[in-house]
């Protein structure tokens, strides 16, 4: 790729290239530098590999700048692999436990397709770098339309057969469109920034989003949502099920390979459960099913010493190859025999280590993931691994012991038919069993709110509207609650239903008086979609009372009990709510009829004040 220019070099400030100046000078003086960007797994908190950026000297230090001077210069093809070859390069100089991580490189088209490329980017010279095919993501970036799609896709298929994984970037915006999508039927499709950037504010991308989610899905490839900047867009894309991210909002590129905080990692676990309807608190997580297996440690054990191990042992099925209390990789004994089968399989590998043929990249998650979350990523892992054993590790990394497939689905239909069971079947929120459950586990937080909702009138609008109306006005209370608890980000507040119309929200978090104004005035101003234009205009419906005389009542409203529970004891019964809840909920019913407007009344009593 040219000779390397030291960076007193003039070149290195002001690039002159004359008549004389070649395609490999240019290269040298844009000195290229790799980046890694981590990409995320949302729901396991790990990452999973890193997307390489080139960066260069002065005046390069911007990719824009130094690829806008190759397309002029004609030398896009050698800028390209010099970039790849520096990433290559840092790759290999990096510890050996980075081989567990896939490494996204960008190609454009034109590139990918180049006859160069093919006979240059082959198995034999990754090797040379000491790195394997399958750590690899060939990212193609298109900028320009594919013009010979067969060719493009013939290529793909080359490269996937291979073991190479494919990725097309910037999907949904440019010329990444259907067809670029069916001539290449990645392994990842990176959403571009511009349908990430304030998805949580449009409509229509947020449907957007659900739609390529669900298409992704039923075609096995995984949805990288790039560009993420605020914790709003992360939300929605969770709520939605993009299961990996990428953006400034986890970090910036930087020279060297990094991680997520154990702050972060909380965040994201709090986030993926605040989204898993079927997550029934602490007997929904896997801690009781975790067993530790046989290990061993890296350049301990060979394979014909392992091949001793599975046959005096027919009750072990996997051993776990550790670095430390690190995972290193996973044996199954199928992987194992099919590994070292055959006729010249054994002779080949009976003397060396065992993790030189194991499994590099398991699935590895926390060890407080819920059930469900984890039934899901392990059905949705590729064929040859959708049996193996799950490895749960602590929120430092630390080993701690595998989950077999059969354990995840047998207690996953548990779980599932636990949440039916307890669900209402109305609104499809948990129900009372639960919600004792969400209290119960409030009272040990140093703060937390319980919000108890009253639907008023909503007998006399079921006398008059019919129970059909009735019906959808609950569905409508219960998703207006969903809605706006699922807005406060930092507060994964939890909605159930108690019963025909009254309704609970449990947060671990203090909610200011503000934010329930906001709620209350959301709630009246669409309830008016469920009355006659009549109704509205006079403000009151016509009924007739228990008496039988007529009698005019207000629209329906919200009243809402507000328990702080900085106001309370430590050891306060979570029977002792509902009691607290009904005497301000009398209070507050009788100036939501008065005023016919929702509203809220808190307990601001301490509890030596309300018990004497």
């Amino acid at each position: 790729m040219g000779q390397v220019v030291p960076l007193d070099n003039p070149l290195c400030n002001v690039l002159k290239l004359g008549s004389g100046d070649t395609i490999a000078d240019f290269i040298a003086s844009v000195q290229v530098r790799p980046h890694f960007h981590p990409i995320v797994d949302l729901f396991t908190g790990a990452i999973i590999g890193f997307e390489i950026l080139s960066r260069g000297v002065p005046p390069f230090e911007s990719p824009d700048k130094m690829f806008r001077q190759a397309a002029e210069l004609g030398a896009t093809w050698d800028l390209e692999m010099a970039c790849c070859d520096a990433a290559l390069a840092k790759i290999a100089s990096l510890q050996e436990s980075s081989n567990r991580w896939k490494y996204f490189i960008n190609f454009s088209p034109a590139v990918f397709s180049d006859q160069r490329f093919t006979s240059r980017f082959t198995e034999s010279y990754l090797r040379k770098y000491g790195i394997d095919c399958c750590q690899i993501v060939i990212e193609i970036t298109e900028e320009k339309r594919i013009n010979d799609c067969d060719a493009f896709e013939r290529q793909i298929a080359n490269y996937a057969g291979r073991g190479f994984h494919i990725a097309l970037d910037d999907y949904g915006s440019g010329h990444s469109g259907l067809i670029t999508l069916i001539s290449s039927t990645p392994h990842f499709l990176k959403l571009d920034m511009a349908v990430v950037r304030d998805v949580h504010k449009h409509y229509y991308k947020q449907n957007l989003v659900r739609a390529i989610v669900s298409f992704a899905s039923s075609v096995n490839t995984g949805i990288i949502a790039e560009g993420i900047e605020c914790l709003e867009e992360l939300d929605i894309l969770v709520r939605y099920g993009v299961r990996y991210a990428q953006g400034f909002l986890f970090g910036t590129p930087q020279p060297e390979p990094y991680g997520l905080s154990i702050d972060w990692k909380t965040r994201l676990e709090h986030l993926v459960k605040k989204y898993d309807p079927s997550a029934l608190e602490s007997d929904a997580t896997i801690g009781n099913l975790v067993a530790y297996p046989e290990t061993i440690q890296k350049h301990t054990i060979q394979c014909m010493h392992l091949d001793l191990v599975f046959k005096k042992n027919s009750h072990v099925d996997h051993v776990v190859v550790l670095d430390g209390n690190s995972v290193a990789g996973l044996m199954t004994r199928q992987h194992f025999y099919l590994k070292t089968g055959g006729a010249f399989g054994y002779a080949l590998f009976k003397k060396k280590e065992v993790e030189t043929v194991c499994k590099p990249n398991p699935l590895c998650v926390g060890e407080r993931i819920s059930i469900t979350t984890l039934a899901k990523l392990a059905m949705e892992r590729a064929s040859d691994d959708l049996y193996d054993p799950v490895l749960v590790v602590d929120a430092t990394g630390k080993f701690l012991g595998t989950v077999t497939l059969k354990q995840v689905l047998t207690k996953s239909i548990e779980l599932e038919i636990h949440s039916a069971i307890g669900r209402n079947p109305l609104t499809g929120l948990p129900g009372n069993n639960v919600i004792h459950r969400w209290i119960h586990d409030a009272l040990s937080g140093k703060e937390y709110m319980v919000l108890y909702f009253d639907l008023d009138q909503f007998k006399a609008y079921n006398d008059l509207y019919g129970f059909l109306m009735g019906d959808e006005l609950l569905r409508f209370t219960a998703r207006t609650l969903v809605q706006w608890a699922d807005r406060l980000v930092d507060i994964p507040a939890k909605v159930g239903h108690i019963g025909g119309d009254d309704f609970v929200i449990v947060s671990p978090a203090i909610i200011c008086e503000s934010t329930l104004d906001e709620l209350c005035k959301t709630f009246d101003a669409n309830k008016l979609n469920f009355f006659k234009k009549e109704d509205t205009e006079r403000g009151f419906v016509e009924v007739d009372d228990r008496r039988g005389n007529p009698a005019r009542m207000p629209l329906v409203t919200l009243s809402i009990a507000v328990i702080d529970g900085t106001k309370m004891s430590g050891d306060m019964h979570p029977a002792l709510f509902s009691e607290l809840a009904a005497s301000l909920k009398k209070k507050i019913k009788q100036k939501t009829y008065e005023s016919g407007k929702s509203g809220y009344l808190f307990e601001r009593r301490m509890r030596q004040e309300w018990n004497a």
